[in-house]
């Protein structure tokens, strides 16, 4: 499994534009993946109304998990997240829209922390699995 780095755009043109600005910041063809949800997804499958959304995913090493994070954001993608998958010859091959992003979570707050907490300062030093399960945990204590 490989440390995957993700973020949705509402549409292709914007994460092609993205995928450049990761290129310019040192990341390979082999380490960025353009993937369109729709495409994955079956038609009935879709919600009705709902536009196609692309996600880009970058595979990452400890040393530039922060650095994929800070393009992504920068580039305006939503609904950021870190996760780990089979990624080969610069495709995340075993990629589901529908176990990745907000909208699985259309009736939680579950996105909604998990924005602010890869939003947050980090050290860099931290496991990005337990850094976002602290915060988490964190936050829903506070709401008790």
């Amino acid at each position: 499994m490989s440390p995957i780095v993700l973020g949705w755009f509402d549409n292709m043109a914007k994460a092609q534009e993205a995928e450049r600005t990761l290129h310019g910041h040192g990341f390979s063809v082999w380490d960025v993946a353009v993937i369109s949800a729709a495409a994955k997804q079956a038609t009935g499958a879709r919600q009705a109304g709902a536009p196609p959304r692309v996600v880009l995913a970058v595979c990452v090493r400890q040393d530039n998990a922060s650095a994929a994070t800070d393009a992504l954001r920068e580039a305006g993608a939503r609904d950021l997240e870190r996760t780990q998958g089979t990624w080969d010859s610069g495709r995340w091959t075993d990629f589901d829209p529908a176990t990745h992003g907000a909208h699985r979570h259309a009736d939680s707050v579950t996105p909604v922390v998990a924005r602010e907490a890869v939003d947050s300062e980090s050290t860099g030093n931290e496991d990005p699995g337990s850094e976002l399960e602290h915060y988490v945990d964190h936050q829903r204590s506070s709401k008790d």
